[in-house]
């Protein structure tokens, strides 16, 4: 029996921006075979977790669940089809999937579509011509409104990056994923909004977040921006390392956020941005350096403090028009038993 199931086909949330007379949507589909859990043997959980320790048959379950999309099968050089809406026109990407699985495009479509979310089907024909499909959702957004960028761990969902390696990888592939307080109510009552996630995690933790945040918790349905982590299927033990140093890569999540908030700016000139994110890496720094750069776009900044910043390191937050207090997170150090 295949340690593989069926093909998927991955439509990742994104948005729409005005441009020549319709909207350009940039679209990112993957296409993989999901690895069946059980397949995942465990010395490649203890590579995931940087330790030799037991665990318990929940804990193996959920990071078998969690790494399941980073040991996917990724097909490459197949032909994407998609259509907008219902019975809308056919569109397909230039290119064929790459070597993981992905392709990316922007397109154009007709301005008489009104804003708002919009489905998107895409296809995948496979053997004996077995059609796959998987949906997503388009935002399409006028160039004048508000929009609000929001950090994903430590802001929104409790992952304690500050505390290192170690932990941040069992709070990312052991432990049930948990909310970070308060932070919920607040985007609720924040109105008529559009949200953009801005993480520094791999697309390959899209669908578990996506699934914990909008799915079980309710937070607003928005695009997803993450950072790109490519991998060598010959090499499974080596792009797990490698997986393990690129989640505490903060210099990298620093330029991946610059520009990809920048990106969102650019084609959205006329609307004003909220930047939400923590003290834990670098958001205080990216979303000054953007209010400086762009003074007309950032309406307002805020910062949950997991690092005590507020008085160990004012500087940081000179610029921060509010501040949320949060429990504090050491090095070395976890709230969870």
């Amino acid at each position: 029996m295949s340690i593989f199931k069926d093909k998927t086909v991955t439509v990742y949330p994104t948005y729409g921006y005005r441009k020549d007379g319709g909207w350009a949507i940039p679209l990112r589909v993957w296409v993989h075979k999901p690895r069946r859990i059980d397949a995942v043997p465990d010395d490649l959980i203890r590579a995931v977790l940087d330790d030799e320790g037991n665990f318990n048959e929940q804990e193996v379950v959920r990071c078998r669940e969690c790494i399941a999309d980073f040991l996917a099968d990724d097909d490459s050089g197949e032909e994407v089809a998609f259509r907008f809406g219902a019975g809308g026109d056919e569109f397909r990407f230039a290119e064929h999937t790459d070597a993981n699985g992905l392709v990316e495009e922007t397109f154009h479509l007709p301005g008489h579509h009104a804003a708002g979310w919009l489905d998107v089907t895409a296809e995948v024909r496979g053997t004996l011509g077995r059609v796959h499909t998987g949906r997503g959702r388009v935002r399409l957004l006028e160039p004048e409104g508000k929009s609000v960028v929001s950090d994903i761990d430590d802001t929104i969902k409790v992952s304690e990056i500050p505390a290192g390696r170690r932990v941040i990888l069992r709070n990312t592939f052991l432990r049930d994923y948990v909310m970070a307080e308060g932070m919920l109510e607040r985007y609720r009552g924040l109105g008529d909004v559009s949200f953009h996630y801005v993480s520094g995690s791999p697309w390959q933790l899209f669908q578990l977040l996506h699934a914990f945040l909008v799915g079980r918790e309710g937070f607003p349905e928005g695009t997803f921006h993450m950072k790109s982590l490519r991998k060598n299927p010959l090499d499974l033990h080596g792009f797990l390392r490698d997986l393990k140093n690129f989640l505490a890569g903060k210099e990298y999540t620093k330029e991946q956020k610059t520009a990809q908030i920048s990106g969102l700016m650019d084609n959205l000139p006329g609307r004003t941005f909220t930047l939400i994110g923590d003290s834990g890496e670098f958001d205080p720094e990216v979303f000054t350096h953007l209010r400086r750069a762009r003074p007309q776009q950032v309406e307002k900044i805020v910062i949950r403090d997991v690092v005590g910043a507020r008085t160990g390191a004012p500087e940081r937050l000179s610029d921060v028009d509010e501040i949320i207090d949060a429990p504090l997170v050491s090095h070395g150090q976890t709230q969870f038993n």
